[in-house]
Parts: structure tokens; sequence; C-alpha cells
């Protein structure tokens, strides 16, 4: 706030020494100062303006919720209204990649993120005390230190177009999933905010039961380590034998809902503590979408993604669309995922069959947290 000789402006609010107007605003924007500042006889404020609580009655805003009220209307306003402009944006994209022509095989993966022979940059698994999180897609990125190799110190809006380079993914998913992310699941964040990789394992929200890579966290508190036994135990849920791969084997669609429902069907009968919310369900269908988009279901491939966490030399996207894959076909992936779930039904009287050790590694103390 600036003082003008006979009149104090502050942004569009001018708190005049002359007129009715003039003294109103000036009374609001000192009761604004009061709710932020706690103290409305700021140096910055005339005397003429201070605050009464006959003034405060008049103005409606008696008490502080009512301003946080209305800084959450206009911030719910601005979100939404960014939202409908990236599924817009991304309707435009998904059509446009019908019509443009894909890009060249080899071409996919920018030079920087991958070099010209197609290698990655060196693998390097990670340390003790390194970040990691329950996605096999970032573990990799920092495993080839395509992000910070330690897994910390990069922003939420920094993961997102790391992602988009190396896995082809359109501009506005890797705006749409960080910013709702941080926004809406991590308390409010600024995408903008620096992040670590292990923020992602708080349950409930990315992190989610009945995953195919992890072991419920009741089992396996760090939720950044990938579990061979369940791993193992999908690719034989597809018929397939992990260790005998063909470079045509593939788990499809149906592979992936037919092992997510058993999955769930395992942790709703032997963990207690199972929790499967809308969020856990979203996030499990989405991931594994993109798993089977970016790798078309390669059997090879998604073994060394899914285990080591490792992306193959020579590897680049299966989807080259010229936009990247969009939210539009994304959801549409993961819906079929969700619908071959539901089409499995209930698989509780086949897991409680086959016991609560199939595809199950036997945890000890010092296996269940890397730090």
């Amino acid at each position: 706030m600036v003082y003008r000789g006979d009149s104090y402006e502050t942004g569009n609010i001018k708190m005049s020494d002359n007129g009715d107007l003039g003294r109103h605003r000036g009374v609001q924007y000192a009761y604004i100062t009061l709710c932020c500042n706690g103290d409305s006889r700021s140096s910055t404020v005339p005397s003429q303006y201070y605050i009464t609580r006959s003034q405060r009655n008049k103005l409606g805003f008696d008490t502080p919720w009512v301003l946080s009220l209305m800084k959450a209307a206009i911030d719910a306003g601005f979100s939404i209204g960014f939202l409908l402009y990236l599924l817009s944006w991304d309707l435009g994209l998904h059509v446009a990649n019908t019509i443009r022509p894909k890009k060249q095989i080899g071409s996919v993966t920018p030079v920087g993120i991958r070099a010209k022979d197609g290698t990655w940059g060196d693998f390097q698994p990670p340390r003790q005390g390194d970040a990691r999180s329950p996605c096999p897609a970032l573990n990799a990125l920092a495993n080839h230190g395509v992000i910070p190799r330690n897994g910390r110190g990069m922003t939420w809006k920094e993961l997102g177009e790391a992602s988009r380079a190396a896995y082809n993914l359109s501009p506005t998913l890797c705006k749409q999933v960080p910013w709702l992310t941080a926004k809406l699941i991590y308390a409010g964040r600024d995408w903008n905010e620096t992040m670590t990789l292990d923020d992602l394992n708080a349950h409930g929200a990315i992190e989610h039961d009945a995953s195919y890579t992890r072991a419920d966290i009741r089992w396996q508190r760090d939720q950044g380590i990938p579990d061979r036994e369940i791993i193992e135990g999908f690719f034989e849920s597809a018929g397939l034998n992990i260790n005998r791969l063909q470079p045509t084997d593939k788990l499809t669609l149906e592979a992936f809902s037919n092992y997510l429902a058993y999955r769930r069907a395992h942790s709703k009968a032997f963990n207690g503590q199972y929790i499967m919310n809308r969020s856990g369900k979203s996030f499990g269908c989405i991931n594994s979408a993109i798993a089977y988009d970016v790798f078309d279901g390669n059997a090879a491939d998604l073994r060394t993604w899914f285990l080591e966490e490792r992306i193959p030399n020579g590897w680049e996207s299966k989807n080259r669309s010229h936009y990247g894959l969009t939210i539009k076909k994304l959801n549409g992936i993961a819906s079929e995922i969700e619908k071959g779930i539901a089409r499995a039904g209930n698989l509780e009287t086949q897991v409680m069959r086959d016991g609560s050790d199939k595809h199950m590694h036997q945890f000890n103390a010092e296996e269940t947290d890397r730090h």
C-alpha cells in the first residue's frame, strides 16, 4: 500500500480522504489487514480507518472465517478454471494426434534425456538414505539421473516435465497430474515447491494398497522398494514365466485387470488395515494404463522396469503420438482396466484357497525400511 498525499492506493482499491466510497473501501482494506495480520492499527493505515466492531458488522465481515471462505471460493474458482482449460487443451491435442504423423522410431525421446545412441544415463540403484516413491516410472528416472539421483530437491512441475520427455506424455497430462497432486492431495501445495520422491509414499494418496509391484504398507513401510514375489505373481497370473520371457510376450490389459482384482481381494482378506478409496482405485488403474501404453505391454521390458526400476538401453516410449499420451486416452485405458476388474468378480474365495503366502514375500524387520 502506497500513501499519495490525500489517499492510499493498494492494488485496485483507493482509500481516499474524500467521499464515502473511498472511506468505505478504506475500512474494507483495514479489515482485510486485520484478518490477515491480526492488527488493523498499523502505521500504514490512517487513524480514520481504524476498524471498530460496529464498522465490521456493517460490512458483514464479523469473523475471520468469512474472509477465509471468500479466499477458498476464489481459489476454487481459479482451480476449476485451470482444470477446464487443461481438459479443453487436451481434447485438442487428442484430436491433433489422430491427424499429425507419429514421431519417427528412434526420435521419440529427445536427446538429453537419453544419448544419441539410444542409451540412457548410467544406472545406479538407490543408496542408503535416497528417496524413492511407490512409482517405478519416477524411480527409474532417478536411477538414471534424469532427475536428482537422491530423489530430492526437484519441484512438482519439474517432475512432470521430466516424465513428459522420458515417456512421451502430453503436456496437459504432465501439468494436470503434478498440479492436482500437489494442490488437492497434498494440502494445497504449489507445484513450484520442492519435493522428494518419498513424499508420494503418504498412504491413501498416490500410494495405495493392493499394488502389483509393492506389498501393502502394513507389511512394507518403505513403499519405494518393489516386491519381487508380488511382481512374479503378476507374470505368473498372465501365464508367463518371468525368467523365460520371449520378445513377443505381452502383459495385456486383461492381465492388468485380473491381477489388480486378485491383489485387492488378497489385501481385503488378509490385511486388517486394508484401504481402497477412490484415489487408490484411480491411481492403480492410471499407473497400469501408463505402463501398458508406453511399453505396449512388452513383458520383457516391463520386467526390467518393475523389478529393477531400470529403463532398458535402446528403449523409447511405444506411444509415438505427436503430442504424447493425452489425458483423454489415458482415462479411456484406465476405464477399461477398471471394467476388467469388475468383470473378474469377487476373488476372495480363490484368495482364501490360495492362502496368505501366495505371491507374498515374508518380511523381516531389516527389510521394511531403507532408511
